[in-house]
């Protein structure tokens, strides 16, 4: 009987530390809104190279199956979209608000972004974005994903970089 009342305690005790530390680590999003279009790419491969001006140029080229998504994010004051990285590259435009973003790699270095600039993100960028302002943040980002079934996430969840680093 004692050792059944030592096993059930020592499972109690793991199961309640794996929860403590699976909050710890965890990064979930709060006080936020996302609405989603997406699609595969389905009339043909991207193959941009494009000069519009002496200084200004795109190159774009897709290869396979590939998923465009948009989404228009709303984060309330307060808000927080977690620590996170994305599947493909991502652009991101702030229509309104200011966005308190940080890297994983000096996750306390604060970069701001306001309305009417963009900025990308690859793959293996983890980053947390956050609404530090007193207005909604209102953001519009674009996904280019690997088109499969079910679709890829377009957020990854991962775990805080740090001690120290904001949630």
């Amino acid at each position: 009987m004692i050792r059944r009342t030592m096993l059930v305690a020592t499972v109690g005790l793991v199961a309640l530390g794996v929860g403590l530390i699976g909050n710890a680590l965890a990064t979930t999003p709060s006080l936020f809104t996302a609405e989603t279009a997406r699609g595969p790419l389905v009339d043909r491969p991207l193959d941009v190279n494009w000069k519009f001006a002496p200084e200004s140029k795109v190159k774009l080229q897709t290869q396979g199956p590939i998923e465009v998504a948009v989404q228009r994010v709303v984060v309330a004051p307060g808000g927080t979209l977690g620590w996170h990285s994305h599947p493909g590259p991502t652009l991101v435009t702030i229509l309104s608000g200011t966005m308190s973003f940080y890297h994983a790699e000096d996750c306390t270095m604060e970069v701001e972004y306001r309305a009417g600039q963009s900025f990308s993100n690859l793959p293996d960028e983890i980053h947390l974005a956050r609404n530090e302002g007193t207005v909604d943040l209102v953001i519009y980002a674009s996904y280019f994903v690997p088109a499969q079934t079910p679709p890829v996430a377009l957020r990854i969840d991962q775990p805080s970089p740090g001690p120290g680093c904001p949630q």
